[in-house]
């Protein structure tokens, strides 16, 4: 049975909204209140760690971000009717209730941060590109009078390391999959010089940040979305609140974070945890989707992959590897059923499926995270990063001794000079000719010597 502290009112019902709908996440109460349960998303301030919202002691559930997102009553955004929305067309039944949440809620002068995370993070997300472009940058914190246009981006790449610019260069020709198919080739140079001015321009104005290979993706995904002007300061409030920890000099960080996935599996599924120990692998498998929020490896699925970016950019700056691990989890027989060795069951990890059951997975990885939020298993974390860096001093102990048995071998191996004769034999007729000469000067001895 639902409590009623579980169910956050966000508007009053409108009359197109106020009909009966089956709706796993929305629901409309009895006296015209439409309602979203707060069960089904994630609220935190994301900011740095020491600005971060704790947790409830007791239930460990996010404090709600009561912030109003608009200024004042001017600034509320005019929001599309859904028949004016680029992709009404194709939009199914819950993606359409949905919508008319959303552009009942926004239209509110009164809307909190913490309501407009609950709406990405709900069942489809915002649905629609023409939402995420009025409602990400307010996500972000962002105002209107904060987007004004940015002039001279040309030029901008000028103003970062020339080695810095030759790699964003070579990893944004390869961002290419988040193009549609089709694009001519004007479209597609089109969307790559402005993918570099983006990563350029963020990196010129934070000097801090250092430009990772899969920072591209996120860049790719956000250019999409906003579109330059726009997505300039979208990527770079991204970067800021989500991705600074992976633009430090070195990813130590990083490699360290990673094993939240197995403090995570040894709680919701040790016998798995176990079989990937045993195959001494490690969860850097999850490295991609963790630093580019899964646009690595769904470039080409754009509503799944925009979906994502609504989920995470309304949670917890480490959400991703929960989801990583709710992932590796629900893959459980695939995995046990792979040969069990590190390289076959690290292809099957770096691999994932088209066919993930994507909304139920995000459900369960914020129930996870509400049943163990990051500073009840850090502990864990750092003790298996202290073995992850205990077992890669064996792994170069045992490289080193196999190199210097090779040295030794190999000094073994070389050939002593043996005296040779100062005649080399050319043919088989000289062998033929030197034969008969030694039998006949034998003969002649013998014979001479009465041998005989």
């Amino acid at each position: 049975m639902e409590n009623e502290d579980d169910v956050l009112p966000l508007l009053q019902s409108s009359p197109e909204t106020s009909t009966s709908v089956n709706h796993p996440d929305v629901k409309l109460q009895v006296k015209g209140t439409l309602s979203i349960r707060k069960k089904n998303c994630n609220w935190e301030s994301n900011e740095t760690t020491e600005n971060r919202e704790h947790c409830d002691s007791k239930n460990h559930s996010p404090t709600l971000d009561a912030n109003k997102v608009w200024s004042d009553i001017n600034s509320v955004p005019r929001i599309p009717h859904i028949e004016n929305l680029d992709s009404s067309d194709s939009l199914i039944g819950r993606e359409r209730m949905k919508i008319k949440v959303i552009q009942g809620c926004i239209s509110k002068p009164e809307l909190t941060f913490g309501e407009l995370k609950l709406l990405g993070c709900s069942s489809e997300g915002f649905v629609n590109d023409d939402m995420r472009r009025i409602l990400w940058p307010r996500l972000l914190g962002l105002k209107n009078e904060d987007l004004t246009p940015v002039d001279r981006l040309e030029n901008v790449h000028e103003q970062i390391p020339n080695d810095v610019y030759q790699q964003i260069l070579k990893d944004v020709v390869r961002s290419a999959s988040h193009f549609p198919p089709g694009s001519t080739e004007e479209e597609i140079a089109a969307f790559e010089n402005e993918m570099t001015q983006m990563i350029c321009w963020v990196l010129h104005r934070h000097k801090k940040l250092n430009y990772y290979q899969g920072y591209n993706d996120v860049a790719a995904t956000v250019l999409m979305v906003m579109g330059l002007q726009n997505g300039l300061y979208v990527l770079e409030q991204i970067s800021l609140k989500f991705l600074e920890r992976f633009m430090e000099t070195t990813m130590e960080k990083v490699h360290q974070e990673l094993f939240f996935i197995f403090a995570l599996l040894e709680r919701v599924h040790p016998t798995l945890l176990q079989h990937l120990e045993n195959v001494e692998l490690f969860p850097h498998f999850a490295l991609p989707e963790y630093t580019t929020w899964y646009a690595h490896k769904y470039s080409e699925h754009r509503k799944l992959l925009h979906r994502l970016f609504d989920y995470f950019l309304g949670s917890p700056t480490l959400m991703p590897l929960y989801l990583s691990t709710v992932v590796v989890a629900h893959r459980a027989t695939e995995i046990f059923n792979t040969t069990p060795d590190m390289g076959h069951t690290h292809k099957v990890l770096c691999t994932l499926p088209e066919d993930l059951p994507f909304e139920t997975l995000l459900v369960d990885a914020k129930n996870l995270y509400r049943k163990y939020p990051p500073e009840s298993i850090e502990t864990d974390v750092r003790d298996y990063d202290n073995k992850r860096r205990q077992k890669e001093q064996q792994w170069k102990k045992t490289a080193e001794k196999n190199r210097q048995e090779r040295e030794r071998r190999k000094r073994l191996q070389v050939a002593v000079p043996h005296p040779r004769l100062p005649y080399r034999v050319g043919s088989y007729r000289t062998i033929a000719v030197v034969t008969v000469l030694a039998i006949g000067i034998y003969a002649f001895l013998k014979s001479s010597t009465g041998l005989n």
